[in-house]
C-alpha cells in the first residue's frame, strides 16, 4: 500500500489518536443486551497495540441506524471494552470533550454513537465532511486519525473520511489486513479458472453486484437464501403462498425484473431441494414437488451434496450470506454444512450475517483462508468500486507524506 501512510512509520508515544472502529454489535431490544463478535475482538487487538506504543486513544464507532431498534448509545459498548482493556472513559453524546486533553498514555476514551450527530451521514464530499460537527470538535484534540474499520470504508461519512485533510490519516492493522487479503483473492480469481461464488443471505443488492462483475469470468454462481428463491421463481417454479407472501412483504419481488434477465445463464445454479418446518420438524422437498404451504427456510441435503461436488473442482471459493434461516433450530443445517465443505478449499467468506453465523455455530475462522469483517465494503472492493475511506486515506497521504 505505497499510496497510503502507515501507522508503523510514526512515533505514537504520547500522541492522541482517534481510531474509527466498527463496534456495531448484534443487539437484542427485548433484553437490551449486546452480543460480542469478531469485529470487537479485532479492534481490541488494535487498541492494545496502540497502548503498547503508549499512545492516547479516542475510539469512534456507531451502533445501528436512525429509526432502528438497535440505534442506541455506546454506553454498553464501553462496559464491553472494559472487559478487555481495563479502564475505559465513556463520553456521552452532548458532554464536553475537555477530558480528552487530560488523557494519559495508554488510556482509552470511547465517544458516543457517531450517528447521533445529524451530519454524520450527510451526503457530502470528503472535503465538506471536514466541517462536520464531530470532526470540528475532535480534530484540534488529536494528532493522528486511524481508520481501522474497513467494514465502513464504503461509507462517505464524517467519522470515516472527515479527518483526512486535517490530520495524518492512516489505515489501522484490521484495515490493512482486509485490503491485503481481498486484493490477494481478487488477483487469484482474475488469474485462475473454476472459481465458485456461493451467494445467499437477505441483502440482494450485494450478490447481484457480484454476479454483474464476475459473470463474464471463469465462475459458477451457487445460489442460496432469498437469491435462490427468486431464481427458482424466474425459472418457472411455484414456491407456495407463504414463501411468496414473505418475498412480497420484504420487497424482494422488486428484484425479479433484473433476475429475469439472468435466469437462462448456465453459470447460475439453483437448489435441487429446500427445507420447511412442518409440525415442528424439518422437512425437505424437491423443487419439482413445489409449491409447499410452509415457508422455505433452508436448502436441502441433495443441494448440499450437489454443491459440494461442484466445489470439489474449484480453485477459489467466495461465500457471502447464509444459506437459510440459521438463527432457527434445524435450519442452520445448510449454512453449517457449506462452512464444513469450504474448510477444505481456498475459501474467502464475507458479510455481517456470515460472520454472525460462524460465531453462533462456533466455527473457528482459522479453518478458512480468510474471513472478511467487511460486508458491503468487501463486496464493493471486489467489484472494483472506489471506497470513500480508501480515497480519503490516499488524499491524506498526498497531503502529509
Amino acid at each position: 500500500m505505497d499510496d497510503l501512510l502507515s501507522w508503523k512509520d510514526f512515533n505514537l508515544k504520547d500522541k492522541t489518536i482517534a481510531v474509527r472502529a466498527d463496534l456495531n454489535l448484534p443487539y437484542n431490544p427485548e433484553t437490551e443486551e449486546l452480543s460480542e463478535n469478531p469485529r470487537l475482538y479485532k479492534h481490541v487487538e488494535t487498541i492494545k497495540k496502540l497502548q503498547e506504543f503508549r499512545a492516547k486513544i479516542v475510539v469512534l464507532a456507531h451502533q445501528g441506524r436512525k429509526g432502528k431498534s438497535d440505534f442506541i448509545s455506546l454506553e454498553k459498548h464501553a462496559e464491553l471494552l472494559k472487559k478487555y482493556l481495563g479502564n475505559v472513559k465513556f463520553i456521552k453524546f452532548g458532554e464536553s470533550f475537555d477530558y480528552i486533553e487530560k488523557v494519559r498514555e495508554g488510556e482509552v476514551v470511547l465517544l458516543d454513537n457517531v450517528r447521533f450527530y445529524e451530519d454524520e451521514t450527510a451526503d457530502k464530499s470528503i472535503e465538506e465532511h471536514a466541517n462536520s460537527e464531530l470532526v470540528k470538535k475532535l480534530s484540534p484534540l488529536i494528532d493522528y486519525f486511524i481508520l481501522d474499520a474497513f467494514s465502513v470504508a464504503h461509507r462517505c461519512h464524517a467519522s470515516v473520511v472527515g479527518f483526512a485533510t486535517l490530520k495524518p490519516s492512516l489505515p489501522g492493522p484490521v484495515f490493512e489486513t482486509e485490503q491485503t487479503e481481498l486484493k490477494k483473492f481478487l488477483k487469484e480469481v482474475e488469474t485462475s479458472k473454476n472459481n465458485i461464488f456461493i451467494l445467499g443471505g437477505a441483502k440482494l443488492e450485494e450478490p447481484l453486484e457480484i454476479i454483474d462483475n464476475f459473470l463474464n469470468k471463469e465462475v459458477k454462481i451457487l445460489t442460496t437464501g432469498v437469491l435462490s428463491l427468486l431464481f427458482l421463481i424466474s425459472r418457472g417454479y411455484k414456491l407456495g403462498e407463504a414463501t411468496e407472501n414473505f418475498l412480497k412483504e420484504k420487497g424482494y419481488l422488486n428484484f425479479l425484473t433484473k433476475i429475469e434477465k439472468l435466469k437462462n445463464n448456465e453459470k447460475i445454479i439453483t437448489p435441487l431441494d429446500v427445507a420447511v418446518e412442518r409440525d415442528g420438524n424439518r422437512i425437505e422437498i424437491l423443487v419439482e414437488n413445489l409449491p409447499t404451504k410452509e415457508r422455505i427456510l433452508d436448502i436441502g441435503q441433495k443441494t448440499i451434496e450437489f454443491y459440494g461436488e461442484i466445489i470439489k473442482n474449484s480453485t477459489n471459493v467466495f461465500m457471502k450470506g447464509p444459506a437459510g434461516v440459521y438463527e432457527k433450530k434445524n435450519f442452520e443445517y445448510g449454512t453449517k454444512k457449506l462452512f464444513e465443505i469450504l474448510k477444505n478449499f481456498n475459501s474467502v467468506l464475507a458479510g455481517g450475517n456470515t460472520i454472525d453465523a460462524l460465531s453462533k455455530l462456533k466455527i473457528p475462522f482459522d479453518g478458512f483462508n480468510y474471513v472478511s469483517l467487511g460486508g458491503g465494503a468487501a463486496i464493493e472492493f471486489l467489484t472494483g468500486k472506489e471506497l470513500p475511506g480508501i480515497k480519503a486515506l490516499k488524499q491524506s497521504f498526498e497531503k502529509f507524506k
